[in-house]
């Protein structure tokens, strides 16, 4: 269908004339070949995979629509404080299982970019993404993505997310902004691997305590149908705006966190070739990898209140809250955390046409420094770690078990381990 329309449109050119082999000939005595001739049906699709950073496993996109959480920020098992952006918990027993320091901050983990949830792909072609979410009093969300193959070997990929939501009532609106722009590269003897990922999330949410409890504000909808007219305990003096454009948070919280990582892996092992009749396919298979890994990553952590001052007085938040004899005229109270990871493992591969069987031991130091109210605080900490892992060929069974231990430092004595078996 497509050749034959082709033909039509260039018979009618009037510089073109059509040969009885199929081509074209230009009347001014030049010729050209039909474009369509050669097509082989493939030239507008497109073959795309991926994989995780510590997976060898590669997947293809998920297209169903029957969960639309996947493509929302808040799972359908969480809760928040009536805004999307809002700080918000799991309803289900969810612990945190990784030992060691942590920074304790993670009410609004699920609308941060992440490394474990990172995705490096491998394309034929350049593939984008664009999604966009509009929803009542002007709440948005954006979602780009753009990756390419720059070379058959070296794959690029970038992702933006916007989550912008005034909100139902005063001083309730969030602003997040988060970008990731991450690429993994093998060489062409299929020794070397390195990949890199950067990661930026800004979180802002403005913080109101809850509306006043001193009347039935919410029954009185004739007075009060417009939520934005009901006092709260925080951020009355706020101008209650609706805007798209709106990112002021004058009170309430604010999160920033700048992650680079850099992997680079090794490998020892057995060079092999597939020969065809047009081409010759160079295999490698590993039997050890050598890997380092570094990670940087500096983290903020703060409430804000830049009027307190100017807060009504009937509401006593902080006296009521928090001891206060009066308001300040503001109020910051910050954490400052960096911490700097260098990792160093080694892989031996049992079976070495399966990538997904190996052993793996290492290990790990990593230095902290904190700034905040109370002062300055430096430490460290020395952890090794080992892990089994094979997903077996016939794809019957899966297992994986993996353990880390803090020999010394501010955690030592730390531990976590994980067996799992599909």
């Amino acid at each position: 269908m497509m050749g034959s329309t082709w033909l039509n449109v260039s018979s009618q050119n009037p510089m073109l004339q059509k040969l009885p082999g199929g081509g074209f000939s230009n009347r001014s005595g030049g010729q050209g070949q039909d474009s369509l001739s050669h097509r082989t049906g493939m030239e507008d699709s497109i073959t795309i995979t991926f994989r995780y950073l510590d997976t060898s496993r590669y997947y293809r996109f998920d297209t169903t629509i029957s969960d639309f959480t996947k493509r929302f920020p808040i799972p359908a098992d969480y809760i928040y404080l009536g805004n999307t952006g809002n700080a918000a918990r799991s309803l289900i027993f969810n612990p945190m299982r990784t030992a060691g320091w942590d920074p304790g901050f993670h009410a609004f983990d699920i609308y941060q970019l992440n490394i474990p949830e990172t995705r490096f792909f491998n394309t034929t072609r350049p593939y984008s993404e664009l999604g966009y979410l509009l929803a009542s009093k002007t709440e948005q969300m954006i979602n780009l993505l753009h990756t390419q193959n720059i070379t058959p070997d070296w794959n690029a990929a970038f992702q933006y997310r916007l989550i912008n939501a005034p909100g139902y009532y005063k001083n309730q609106n969030t602003n997040h902004n988060s970008y990731r722009l991450n690429s993994a590269y093998q060489s062409k003897n299929r020794r070397y691997r390195n990949f890199f990922i950067l990661i930026n999330n800004k979180i802002q949410s403005a913080e109101n305590g809850g509306i006043m409890g001193d009347q039935n504000y919410l029954e009185d909808v004739k007075s009060y149908n417009n939520r934005l007219l009901i006092p709260v305990q925080l951020g009355n003096n706020v101008g209650a705006t609706r805007s798209v454009f709106s990112s002021t948070i004058n009170t309430g919280t604010k999160y920033k966190n700048l992650t680079f990582m850099f992997r680079q892996q090794y490998d020892l092992g057995r060079k092999d070739s597939i020969v065809t009749d047009s081409n010759v396919v160079k295999l490698f298979y590993p039997k050890l990898r050598v890997e380092h890994t570094f990670r940087s990553s500096s983290y903020t952590y703060g409430f804000y209140d830049l009027a307190s001052s100017q807060q009504d007085p009937d509401t006593g938040f902080y006296r009521r809250f928090y001891g206060f004899i009066q308001n300040p005229d503001s109020l910051t109270i910050e954490d400052k955390w960096n911490e700097v990871v260098n990792d160093l493992s080694v892989y031996q591969f049992p079976d070495e046409k399966n990538a997904q069987q190996f052993i793996k031991v290492g290990g790990t130091i990593q230095n902290v420094k904190g700034v905040f109210d109370g002062g300055e605080k430096k430490f460290y900490n020395l952890m090794v770690h080992g892990e089994y892992r094979n997903k077996t060929r016939n794809q019957k069974w899966d297992i994986e078990a993996n353990g880390q231990l803090y020999l010394t430092g501010f955690n030592a004595g730390d531990y976590s381990g994980i067996l799992s078996l599909k």
